[in-house]
């Protein structure tokens, strides 16, 4: 008897330590932000990773959501969403990309459709953040047309204090490099090129930023000539 309970003692301790060790069941994955910013569309966009429909991720125009994905190669999809899958063929694919256990990164769909395009964005932020700080970059996910491309020029602060530009010329789908600003309410600023137009100012460009949130504030379509910022938070 005392041999056979302390068998069930040790198999009910080799139970519980897997569990503690790997609570969800799950592999190594990493987390992924989804967003559409795909102009077009009449419904939903939704993302798919390795052909399998990304729980969460059928989203209307403008919105994003977290989850997580299996680490390792990846082929990631866009297109319109379904019941519980995409509508149809995929309107466009992101392949070879490999995701390491642990990483973060966002996936974004902009661009006209039928034919958008994906773009993959590392959320890495290798500085270190006090207290009462955030980080936060652009992204152009706004590309206008090929004969008629968008570019920016953005601002970190209100452009009416005569400051210099953070970014010039931000390249679509190609991430400015972090900045460390005090978290809170922070104004931002951006011109469109060509032109030089103000598009984002004033409290469409005002952002209340948690302190230790790594930020990406992409510049996306609103309307036929508008333009907005769209906070993208690090998923954790």
């Amino acid at each position: 008897m005392k041999k056979g309970l302390l068998m069930h003692v040790v198999l009910a301790s080799l139970v519980l330590t897997g569990c503690d060790s790997d609570p969800t069941g799950s592999g190594p994955s990493a987390n992924v932000r989804f967003f559409n910013a795909a102009t077009g569309m009449s419904g939903n966009g939704g993302f798919t990773a390795n052909g399998d429909f990304a729980s969460g991720s059928a989203l209307a125009f403008g919105q994003s959501a977290c989850t997580t994905v299996d680490a390792g190669s990846t082929v990631f999809g866009f297109g319109a969403a379904g019941s519980g899958g995409l509508s149809g063929n995929a309107l466009a694919t992101l392949t070879n990309q490999t995701l390491i256990d642990g990483g973060n990164i966002t996936v974004a769909a902009a661009g006209a459709a039928p034919t958008p395009t994906l773009f993959l964005l590392d959320n890495n932020f290798s500085g270190i953040l006090g207290a009462n700080q955030a980080a936060v970059r652009f992204v152009n996910l706004a590309p206008g047309t090929e004969a008629n491309p968008v570019s920016f020029v953005v601002y970190v602060g209100a452009i009416e204090t005569g400051i210099s530009p953070y970014a010039i010329n931000i390249a679509v789908g190609a991430p400015t490099e972090f900045t460390t600003v005090t978290s809170g309410s922070n104004p931002f600023a951006v011109l469109k090129i060509p032109g030089h137009d103000l598009v984002v100012t004033g409290s469409a460009g005002t952002f209340n930023l948690q302190p230790g949130t790594i930020n990406t504030l992409a510049i996306v379509p609103n309307g036929a000539d508008g333009f907005q910022l769209i906070n993208l938070p690090r998923c954790t």
